[in-house]
């Protein structure tokens, strides 16, 4: 072997078909660390790993045999300090003075092998940055859809809280701080398209007896029922109101003076025609309808008049606030 091949920057070896190494070269020895005398005449096993040692028998031997070449095989050899070192190798498969020989050249790959290790583990990095990326995101849409439920949850509250603000608790109706906030808005509306806005207040004749002799329960029944009434007697923009105790409200939009007597008129007939548990449950009624300039407090005056009016007239009748005026 000249100079040239011998001292070559990549390995050289020859081996023979029993996998006997018949020639090495300087270049190769150094890289594996051994003398010639070591390596020449030995089967190839002795610089190949274990894994190599299958690969060779499995994979080199038969492929050089049939196509006569091998192209960029990554295989790794083994040193004498049993380092594993990877190289490519490139063989043909020649013919020399009758005898077959099989010529291998060996590139160190130990850059490339350290490239290669330090990308998989930047991917292995990144793998895992994406892993816990990925948890991260999911963390936070579980902790979103968890705040966006407990937001829902807090408008439902809130409007819960709200719808109690402004109700009775006994009977369901509005609550008379709602009555007097709908009476404040809604009269300088009606007071500018000028349509008419009538107010009816109610009371439960002889209440207090009906309490003393039958009992709070059935005073409180006696307000649930004519609570119910007065919803169902309601128009789609009528308010009804409990105004406290056993007197209620009913504010009726866009309606003038001889059609809220006829309202409060047929809810008058309807209470005591009504079966109640308790005998003689009849209502008196006030009714007052919007003049121009009017205040919710000058309405709900002329109204609480009239009541008044229809009180010591008899009880279980209707009158107009006009009427007293007149």
């Amino acid at each position: 072997m000249d100079d040239r091949l011998n001292f070559a920057p990549c390995g050289y070896l020859s081996l023979d078909d029993e996998g006997i190494v018949l020639t090495i070269n300087e270049t190769l020895l150094r890289l594996l660390g051994y003398h010639i005398q070591e390596v020449q005449g030995q089967h190839i096993n002795i610089i190949l790993t274990s894994a190599s040692q299958s690969f060779y028998q499995l994979y080199f031997f038969p492929m050089i045999r049939i196509q006569h070449k091998v192209e960029e095989m990554y295989i790794s050899l083994k040193s004498k300090a049993e380092q594993d070192i990877p190289v490519l190798l490139n063989a043909l498969r020649n013919e020399r003075d009758g005898r077959m020989f099989n010529d291998c050249i060996c590139v160190p790959m130990k850059q490339r092998y350290k490239y290669e290790q330090a990308l998989l583990a930047i991917k292995k990095k990144m793998d895992a940055r994406n892993q816990l990326k990925k948890k991260q995101i999911a963390e936070l849409d579980l902790l979103r859809h968890e705040l966006e439920s407990k937001q829902n949850e807090l408008l439902e509250l809130n409007e819960k809280l709200r719808k109690l603000s402004i109700t009775d608790g006994l009977t369901g109706l509005k609550n008379r701080r709602c009555l007097e906030e709908k009476l404040t808005s809604h009269l300088p509306l009606h007071t500018e398209r000028t349509q008419p806005l009538s107010l009816l207040l109610i009371d439960i004749d002889y209440f207090k007896e009906i309490n003393d002799r039958y009992g709070h329960m059935v005073g409180d029944k006696v307000l649930q029922v004519l609570g119910k009434l007065l919803k169902d007697e309601s128009r789609a923009d009528d308010i009804a109101a409990r105004y406290g105790g056993e007197e209620f409200a009913l504010i009726l939009p866009n309606t003038a003076k001889s059609e809220a007597l006829n309202i409060a008129e047929r809810i008058r007939s309807h209470v005591e025609n009504a079966k109640w548990d308790v005998p003689h449950i009849t209502i008196s009624i006030g009714v007052a309808t919007s003049l121009s300039g009017d205040t919710e407090h000058a309405l709900q005056s002329r109204a609480d008049r009239a009541l008044y009016a229809s009180k010591d007239g008899g009880r279980n009748q209707v009158t107009h606030a006009n009427v007293l005026h007149e």
